[in-house]
């Protein structure tokens, strides 16, 4: 591995085994998770408005936006990547937003997303509408929504050359020039996590069953936990039972010392709760008693596979190897080479897995659909909370009414509702809570409200909690006053209006 600078941007390359095309990507360390969701898609729509200016080449390029980075890549002569490179950079330095109508109208038509949607469940559930747990919430409507200022603040944040790595597979070529915008790189604290959240199960409008287990950014313990977890579930539910397609895993950086991973599985119609029981009373069996031998010697084997040991020695591809040394330069994760990584695994033991599982399900979220009851229950045998945002009647105390100002349905409504559709808020001074027709609460605390979108006379808010709530003013008596309570109540900066 090489290293050097071009205007003031870490290079890091390897030299290529024969002659051909020069490859390069100049990665940032910025994507998702450093947005809001007022500001939802800006890293998307800086990428397209770059890319757009960009135009046809007669060499290969793409570009991609992730959950932590985003990425510009090329391959071509030197002169074509020199000459690619110089565009994309002096586009970040003065962003072309005349190009913005251009890019949302494209984006708008092919939205992106970071990842496989399957794993953004469990994220949303912990940490709500922000960092990670963003991943869930893209809409194609949100890019007409970003201001031309907004976007450039955050290309001018986020995109300078204190931010970004370039990685080659071959020296760097001659005339390479790299002009980004002078800037610090920006703090990336860790995202908040919501109260209540670890070691729960919770119910979400989706049809699939996932596990979310947290662990250091490098642990081997971990990673064997989650590849025994992961061929056991799909043992039992699929090639056994024939109830769910294959556990996939999605691997997600928190923080530079700390990943989530998470575990899916979609069951068939019918056997959501017992995939749900079978995933998580296979993650207590392997945290009381860890993997076997032979478990662990299947991993060996497949690490072996996938670090290209042969004959006592490892290597990575000349790409993978590049790609761990950006992500180090990023966000300060150690970097192992290949040799190193196959004996770390090697010497994990059934009890390492079984010590991380034991810690990690302390913080566990498993997700499951609407209307399915599983039966977790802790390692002391005591059942798993359920951390719904809704709060059920008869088994929490309701709201005082004498708490606030009381909105019913107005009298019309309540004609020709039926009654377990009817409902009413709570205007206290902290929020609104939203009671239903079976009188089950649910808290919009107005210092958690991500995103209040206007809908016409409407407002459509996005909860702490991830929920979008529709509230309207002819579905409540005197309903022009809640919208004003809720309009005078939210920061101007999370608020989306119609214009």
């Amino acid at each position: 591995m090489q290293r050097t600078n071009a205007d003031g941007v870490t290079v890091l390359w390897q030299a290529a085994p024969a002659p051909g095309p020069l490859s390069a990507v100049l990665s940032f360390g910025t994507g998702l998770r450093d947005e809001t969701a007022p500001t939802l898609g800006t890293a998307h729509l800086v990428e397209a408005l770059v890319t757009t200016h960009l135009g046809r080449r007669p060499h290969e390029f793409t570009s991609s936006v992730e959950e932590e980075a985003t990425h510009f890549a090329v391959r071509g002569t030197p002169q074509e990547v020199t000459g690619f490179l110089h565009t994309v950079c002096s586009a970040l330095s003065d962003l072309p937003t005349q190009y913005t109508e251009h890019a949302t109208r494209l984006l708008g038509l092919h939205p992106p997303r970071t990842c496989d949607h399957r794993g953004a469940e469990p994220l949303s559930a912990r940490y709500g509408p922000h960092g990670l747990g963003l991943v869930l919430h893209h809409d194609p409507d949100m890019y007409t929504r970003l201001s031309p200022d907004a976007v450039r603040t955050h290309a001018a944040t986020h995109f300078t050359r204190a931010n970004a790595v370039l990685a080659l597979d071959g020296p760097p070529p001659a005339g390479l020039t790299l002009p980004l915008p002078d800037g610090p790189r920006p703090d990336r604290a860790a995202p908040r996590r919501r109260a209540g959240v670890p070691g729960t199960w919770q119910h979400r409008l989706v049809d699939t069953v996932s596990l979310l287990l947290t662990s250091r950014a490098h642990e081997p313990a971990a990673v064997a936990a989650c590849h025994v977890l992961a061929r056991r579930v799909e043992h039992l539910t699929h090639d056994t039972r024939g109830i769910s397609d294959g556990v996939t895993l999605h691997r997600f950086l928190r923080d530079r010392l700390t990943l989530d991973r998470v575990l899916v599985l979609q069951p068939a119609d019918g056997h959501a709760e017992e995939a749900a029981d079978i995933l998580w009373n296979e993650a207590l069996n392997l945290a009381r008693r860890g993997p076997t031998r032979q478990e662990l010697d299947a991993l060996t084997e497949h690490a072996r596979a996938e670090l290209h040991c042969h004959d006592g020695r490892c290597h990575h591809d000349r790409w993978t190897s590049l790609q761990r040394a950006v992500e180090s330069e990023h966000f300060g994760i150690p970097y192992h080479d290949p040799g190193t990584l196959l004996a770390q695994h090697a010497a994990v033991t059934p009890q390492d897995v079984a010590d991380h599982l034991r810690h990690a399900l302390t913080d566990a979220v498993l997700v499951v659909p609407a209307q399915v009851f599983p039966r977790p229950a802790t390692l002391r045998g005591t059942p798993l909370p359920n951390s719904t945002c809704w709060r059920s009647h008869g088994e929490h105390p309701a709201t005082p009414r004498t708490a606030g100002t009381r909105f019913r349905k107005n009298p019309l409504r309540r004609l020709i509702t039926p009654r377990d559709e009817s409902g009413e808020y709570l205007l206290t001074p902290w929020g609104l809570v939203l009671s239903d027709g079976n009188r089950d609460e649910h808290d919009i605390r107005f210092d958690e409200i991500a995103l209040v979108r206007h809908e016409g006379p409407g407002r459509v808010v996005l909860t702490g909690c991830g929920c979008h709530l529709h509230i309207h003013p002819d579905h409540v008596a005197r309903g022009e006053r809640l919208i004003a309570a809720l309009d005078a109540a939210v920061p101007a900066h999370r608020v989306h209006t119609d214009t």
